[in-house]
């Protein structure tokens, strides 16, 4: 689904920068991408299953555009807060370069995925529910994994041998 719907978008320039970038201080905003958009893809396949309909083509491309606008935070934006504000407007920037033909829903999609955090910006369809959702569930995993990487970091570190009870 993935390479059906966002193949030209992993492809492009923008994607490759994102794979470099860091985000969420141990992965990648490519990896973190990728791993919304799975989770974006399996949560309209469930929905689908419950008779519930989706649209996985605008889901998949929401999805892998939604934090593209981060690429350069360093230089773009004064502190976190403007950037959690203001990132999915220049997300929506770079979507409508890379998808010309991009429709309304996935550029809603694009806009609201910081929802709750951007108030003003609220998922009203199903699909920028999905994304936005996906999203959160991403970044939690993303920091789970810094904290297991911590601790492995540390436990090798320090050589400690566990023994049991």
């Amino acid at each position: 689904m993935l390479r059906i719907y966002g193949g030209s978008i992993l492809r492009s320039p923008e994607f490759r920068t994102a794979m470099n970038q860091t985000h969420h201080n141990f992965t990648t905003v490519g990896d973190h991408t990728i791993r919304v958009a799975r989770t974006s893809i399996r949560l309209c396949n469930l929905l689908n299953k419950m008779h519930i309909k989706t649209n996985v083509s605008d889901v998949v491309v929401g999805s892998l555009c939604h934090d593209l606008g981060i690429l350069g935070r360093d230089t773009c934006f004064k502190n976190r807060k403007e950037c959690y504000h203001e990132h999915p407007v220049r997300s929506l920037d770079v979507a409508r370069r890379l998808v010309p033909d991009i429709n309304y829903n996935t550029e809603k999609i694009i806009r609201c995925h910081m929802w709750p955090l951007t108030l003003t910006r609220v998922p009203t369809s199903r699909e920028s529910l999905i994304v936005s959702v996906a999203d959160k569930y991403a970044a939690i995993g993303d920091g789970v994994m810094r904290k297991k990487k911590a601790l492995e970091t540390h436990i090798s570190s320090n050589r400690v041998i566990y023994y049991g009870p």
